[in-house]
């Protein structure tokens, strides 16, 4: 099983079979000892807080669950129990030396002798390559025998991101009498890197990556990724000239990578710790065996995908002592690829591939690119060097001038591809005043008995009102009356918002298990405090704030409990009102409880009410107020796209998968096939192929000619111009006049 967050026991049939931690990497039980014929009973109990999550503090949403299929399979007592594959290319990266280490696994109780592993190599047409064949072993019982493989290929197909070129592997296990026993089949690539002269180098090019970090995500299934949302994914990549994948911050979905393999994406493929506000962990010799575990997990799981470009050993986890921990593990199981880290530092001194992250392109171009290997002789790879929050991205077309000019630079990764948000109802709620202001209920929060009618409820966590804008309770003046019903739970000590237009402006909190604050904003801000009531937990009660012009007082149940002398213009800021969340304070980063409550009945008021109106609620009450709640009903109007408490606006695509604007400019900037006009008078254009291993060739290249907007003619253009290289050539269309454009397009 695989994607359990955080923590899981497994029990079968009543027996516990065993226990794990690690949200994102593979967890596997023999559970031969505790089936019976028949019908059998699996549970698993899923945690969700385990000491795990303290390297799980990535940047989306923090669910917990089974987010990927679980399987149960069976094998004989003598099986193939795994295979690693790696390749190495002559020094003309021609041919190739293809190595197998193939591990049987004996779990009788009897010594096997002479058996073999045949294995077959077939190429993307299903053509059989060649055999070969390892020499007879000794498999002692109840144990595991490791048997190495090697055979020259003679110039195989290589696999990059622009020519993914599949192999398939079949591996048989042959007893002693000849006879096959078990067959397993896996998908391979040849390609060999290496660092030189602080250059990256794929199959001998130094290429460049057109990057992006993407979560796991999807509106509706959370964490759990289908085929199809993942091939989505990738036609995008495609169309907007991605070709690199940075999986943030955790291993993929092991479908992901079987499809990278065969669209053609470069992953770098990274370690399930992000500590992030807990960073002194990577330095604590205590959770190392943790640092450890997970990336042993992630390359044994993942080691033989050829998408997997290079590692990276986790994001924000300090600059300790675990990271090269993560590193030296890794290398153990993988010794063909570097490892990066994605740290908050310039670099880590265990790391093979350094940042840095977010530099500016004059930081980029003088920090990394002018830095001679004498110096550090690592390559760059940006793993994060522009987020495109909101309504970011600009200065891509500076960033990859400078990749372009320097081979050290690799390229790097944009923050982030998928917006996090889940698709959740749009509850509105009815304001009862005249002025029809447009409120909603956020979070999971539900309409309960309340003190008359219905109410909200509450639970404390991220479940609010949030009322939208409005002039009407924009109040600004020299009078103001906030009124509500409470039902006051236990944990409106550790939080206790009731009401409020941020910080500032006004509001009702709770303080501690005693004490209720209102608070104004005139030409500072008065805070006026009252004691609760003994009774206060557990009962309705009648709360109100009113501000007269000469002072502030806080009513609870008709009584006056505090005022405070003040005068003066309320002073507007810039922050909704909420009821059970104050929308400055309470952010991604909130800690405590919001409002454990269910609350009726909400008034504002430009002016200055009778405590008696309000105790009574008088019916002409909703008519004197710039809003009034009841919470009587509540309508859908439809679905949107939540992002939580205070979350930020990530990714370069929708939830939906509708591209942002943004994703043009990552499209436009990193672009591989670059056109200009080398001589406009005799209409000659300058093609440059930035790709490593494509004819342009490979493409249909189209012509528009438009004059004012309107296309005038059109055709398509041969192109031949080798990898790497530039090519001025004579266009085919009628010369253009100077109120004329020509646009050129390619598809491959």
């Amino acid at each position: 099983m695989e994607k359990t967050a955080s923590a899981s026991f497994v029990w079968i049939n009543g027996q516990e079979v065993g226990y794990n931690e690690g949200a994102q990497e593979p967890a596997e039980y023999d559970v031969t000892s505790f089936l019976k014929p028949g019908k059998n009973t699996i549970a698993v109990n899923v945690i969700k807080y385990s000491d795990g999550v303290y390297l799980e503090s990535q940047d989306y949403w923090r669910l917990a669950g089974i987010f990927d299929d679980v399987w149960l399979y069976a094998k004989s007592d003598v099986h193939l129990f795994d295979w690693y594959a790696t390749t190495d290319l002559d020094e003309n990266y021609e041919n190739a030396k293809l190595n197998l280490q193939i591990t049987v696994n004996n779990q009788s109780k009897t010594d096997k002798q002479n058996y073999k592993v045949r294995t077959s190599l077939f190429n993307s047409d299903n053509l059989l390559v060649q055999n070969f064949t390892s020499d007879a072993v000794q498999i002692t019982a109840d144990n595991k025998q490791i048997i190495n493989i090697s055979s020259e290929v003679l110039n195989p197909k290589k696999w990059t991101a622009e020519t993914p070129n599949l192999y398939r592997l079949t591996m048989e296990l042959i007893n002693n009498e000849g006879k096959t026993e078990e067959v397993i089949t896996g998908g391979i690539g040849f390609k060999e890197t290496e660092i030189r002269n602080q250059v990256f180098y794929l199959n001998g090019k130094a290429i460049k990556l057109n990057g992006i970090n993407t979560h796991m995500q999807h509106p509706n299934l959370g964490h759990t990724m289908d085929e199809a949302t993942i091939r989505k994914d990738f036609e995008l990549f495609k169309q907007f000239n991605i070709n690199c994948v940075r999986i943030s911050h955790y291993p993929p979905v092991t479908r992901y990578l079987e499809l990278a393999d065969e669209y053609g994406f470069y992953i770098i493929d990274e370690t399930g710790n992000e500590a992030h506000a807990t960073e002194s962990l990577g330095d604590n010799p205590d959770w190392e065996p943790m640092y450890r575990n997970r990336v042993k997990r992630m390359v044994l799981r993942d080691r033989n995908h050829p998408s997997i470009l290079f590692w990276s050993a986790g994001n924000e986890s300090g600059e300790g002592k675990n990271i090269c921990a993560v590193i030296d593990e890794g290398r153990k199981y993988d010794s063909k690829r570097y490892w990066m880290y994605g740290g908050n530092a310039f670099s880590h001194h265990c790391e093979e591939i350094i940042g840095p992250r977010y530099p500016s392109p004059f930081e980029l171009k003088n920090q990394v690119g002018m830095v001679p290997e004498s110096i550090d002789p690592r390559p760059s790879f940006m793993d994060e060097y522009l987020s495109v929050a909101g309504n970011a991205g600009g200065g891509l077309d500076e960033y990859w001038d400078v990749i372009y000019q320097y081979p050290r630079i690799m390229g790097g990764a944009i923050w982030d591809f998928v917006s996090p948000g889940l698709r959740e109802l749009v509850r509105k709620l009815t304001d009862s005043s005249p002025n029809n202001v447009a409120t909603h209920i956020m979070g999971r929060a539900k309409l309960v008995a309340g003190h008359d009618g219905k109410g909200i409820d509450l639970n404390g966590h991220d479940q609010w009102v949030e009322v939208y804008q409005d002039r009407n309770i924009e109040i600004s003046g020299d009078e103001l009356t906030v009124s509500l019903w409470i039902f006051p739970r236990d944990l409106m000590e550790m939080g206790g918002t009731l009401l409020t237009k941020g910080n500032y402006q006004f509001g009702l909190q709770q303080i501690g298990t005693n004490s209720l604050d209102f608070y104004i904003y005139t030409s500072k801000k008065t805070v006026v405090r009252g004691v609760l009531p003994k009774d206060w937990t557990q009962n309705w009660h009648h709360v109100a704030g009113i501000y007269n012009g000469k002072s502030i007082s806080i009513f609870i149940d008709n009584k006056k409990v505090a005022e405070k002398p003040v005068t003066g213009n309320i002073t507007n800021f810039p922050f909704p009102l909420n009821v059970g969340k104050n929308a400055e304070t309470h952010g991604q980063h909130t800690s405590g409880y919001l409002c454990d409550a269910i609350i009726d009945q909400v008034g504002i008021f430009p002016k200055a009410i009778e405590i008696n109106d309000l105790f009574a609620a008088k019916p002409d009450l909703k008519n004197r107020a710039a809003l009034w709640l009841d919470f009587e009903q509540e309508q859908n109007e439809g679905e949107f796209f939540s992002y939580g408490i205070g979350a930020r606006t990530y990714g370069s695509i929708w939830p939906d998968r509708i591209p942002e604007p943004e994703m043009w400019q990552i499209k436009k900037s990193a672009q591989s096939i670059s056109v200009k006009w080398s001589n406009n008078e005799k209409m000659e254009i300058e093609v440059q192929n930035r790709n490593f291993f494509t004819n342009t060739n490979a493409f249909e290249a189209r012509w528009n000619l438009e004059e004012n907007g309107i296309p005038i003619a059109s055709g398509k253009l041969e192109v031949d111009v080798e990898p790497e290289a530039k090519k001025n050539l004579r266009s085919s269309y009628p010369k253009a006049s100077a109120k004329s454009w020509c646009n050129l397009f390619g598809n491959s």
